[in-house]
């Protein structure tokens, strides 16, 4: 095969690599149809701080976070939000050392969740059936709201 032969091959081949490509390539009429990718579980030997973009997590810097693991359907994995209220942040697992180690919970506040009157709950496991319990002390400053709490099940709730 002569050097001219390779060289019409290689053309070939980029063109046919090209349409190709742009067969794959999403048209705008077809944006948001590919499916998120999961979020997976933080995980660590002893971290101080997890960001999760929606939500931070801090404990002391004797205490550890182990993992936080975002929470895709909480009403199913657990119990379903208090009444007349629902689910408007994402809902966090936070597993500690110590076990009942305090968390700074800080979830992202924008401005229209002022209107939901959106609150920090963690999820009382000890209570049979389990129950969504707002975490008191709650200051929206700066577009965060922030409580410390014992490590849990924490979601942002508030009205419809």
């Amino acid at each position: 095969m002569n050097r001219k032969n390779r060289f019409l091959i290689a053309v070939v081949l980029s063109i046919v690599l090209i349409f190709v490509a742009a067969g794959v390539w999403a048209a705008p009429k077809f944006q948001g149809t590919v499916p998120p990718v999961p979020q997976i579980p933080v995980t660590g030997d002893c971290l101080e701080t997890v960001n999760m973009s929606t939500a931070i997590f801090t404990v002391q810097p004797t205490d550890c976070i182990k993992e936080v693991a975002l929470i895709s359907d909480p009403a199913g994995t657990y119990v379903p939000a208090p009444e007349g209220l629902a689910f408007v942040g994402d809902t966090f697992k936070v597993t500690t050392d110590p076990e009942d180690a305090i968390v700074q919970v800080c979830y992202a506040y924008p401005p229209e969740f002022a209107d939901k009157d959106a609150m920090i709950y963690r999820l009382n496991e000890d209570a049979t059936p389990n129950v969504w319990v707002e975490i008191p002390g709650a200051d929206a400053v700066d577009g965060t709201t922030c409580v410390a709490s014992a490590a849990g099940v924490f979601s942002l709730i508030g009205n419809p």
